[in-house]
């Protein structure tokens, strides 16, 4: 008996439909692995310039007096009234307190007397050398005679020199009883009240700082300052020509309107802190800063030559340390190690790592890994409208 298979359209529909399954599968292993690469990321690119850089950056600073003087009594007495109103400002030989000044009129009336009593003892004597002297021509007294004669002359006249002393001395503590300001600014509280006995024991009345100009503590650290002076002796950083001032930041897009001056710098670090003290002069003629006001200081005048600058966006770290991206030649990201120097007003000083004509990423970093294939646009400079696009290869 012979058994025959026979079979139809319908039934060989599953076999084709594997055996395309199965060449799809294997041209898929032909296709060209350049196809399914990603697109080329815009990036924006820096070219690196060796410049002339001036250095910023912030530093903490605080505001203080350029003059702080205590009031105080020079001489002891019961303080009958205050002349002034506290907080407020007073000008230089302002009357601030009066002590009771009886006590010292009776002292100083005392010494004028005794001063006149001095001054006809002195008169006694000149009219008595005067006789001598005539006298000892004749021989009508004695050497000692005369002798004794010029010695108390010469003793009323240091009495008289004397009384004189005196009354300037009482004259002095006079005066002290009227307790005026010795410079113009900004007084405190009063320390004692009227009625109170007062004198070099407790003297201190009151404090008057002097608001204009004001001072301002910048405080670098220790290592910002010893790079800075070992870049001055390399000829790599100078100050501009009569310039070596600051600026005041108040807040957030506040800039104190007047420019201070840098007029001593400490020449020891502090043990306490590790910072270097800068003090700078600044005009506060409307008294709007105030003693120990905290302040953010940029330096001006300083400047760095030659160097290389990338602005902060750019510098990526990880634990491999701190990098950049670069272009390469293929239009490629590659990572850059580099060395950060001082802070400027573009950037970053880049000290090692980069080489003049590097393009470097400074906009869209995040969305870059190393080799990644880049659409980069040149810059001429931050927030600048005119733009050069790279066409081709990075140069």
């Amino acid at each position: 008996m012979v058994f025959g298979i026979q079979f139809t359209p319908r039934s060989l529909m599953p076999v084709f439909a594997l055996l395309a399954a199965i060449f799809a599968v294997s041209g898929c292993d032909d296709q060209p692995q350049a196809a399914l690469e990603r697109p080329a990321v815009t990036v924006n690119v820096l070219r690196a310039e060796a410049h002339a850089v001036p250095i910023g950056g912030l530093y903490p600073g605080r505001a203080m007096g350029s003059k702080e003087v205590q009031i105080r009594a020079r001489v002891e007495g019961i303080l009958l009234r205050r002349t002034y109103t506290e907080g407020q400002a007073v000008k230089a030989g302002q009357l601030l307190f009066q002590i009771d000044s009886a006590p010292f009129q009776v002292a100083l009336n005392r010494s004028k007397a005794q001063l006149a009593q001095a001054n006809a003892g002195l008169s006694a004597a000149a009219r008595r050398w005067e006789r001598a002297g005539e006298l000892i021509k004749t021989n009508a007294i004695s050497r000692r005679e005369r002798d004794d004669a010029e010695s108390d002359l010469n003793f009323a006249k240091a009495a008289v020199q004397l009384a004189e002393a005196e009354v300037e001395a009482a004259q002095i503590n006079l005066d002290y009883t009227q307790v005026r300001a010795p410079i113009a600014g900004m007084t405190s509280r009063e320390q004692l009240s009227e009625g109170s006995l007062v004198g070099p024991g407790n003297s201190l009345l009151t404090e008057i700082t002097q608001l204009d100009p004001i001072l301002v503590n910048v405080s670098l650290p220790d290592k910002l300052m010893l790079s800075i002076r070992r870049m001055i002796e390399r000829g790599e950083v100078e100050f501009a020509e009569g310039k070596r001032e600051v600026e005041i930041i108040l807040g957030p897009d506040d800039t104190y309107p007047y420019l201070g001056h840098v007029d001593f710098t400490e020449s020891a670090i502090d043990k306490m802190t590790g910072t270097v003290q800068l003090r700078a002069t600044v005009p506060n003629p409307d008294s709007s800063l105030l003693p120990g006001q905290f302040l953010r200081v940029r330096l001006h005048g300083l400047v760095s030559l030659r160097s290389i600058v990338v602005p902060a966006r750019a510098i990526m770290q990880s634990a491999q340390g701190i990098y950049v991206y670069r272009v390469d030649k293929d239009n490629r990201a590659e990572i850059v190690n580099v060395t950060l120097g001082l802070e400027s007003e573009e950037g970053v000083i880049i000290e090692s790592g980069l080489s003049v004509a590097d393009l470097v990423v400074v906009d869209g970093v995040s969305r870059v890994q190393a080799g990644t294939l880049l659409a980069p646009t040149e810059i001429v400079a931050e927030g600048s409208a005119d733009a050069l696009t790279v066409e081709g290869k990075a140069q």
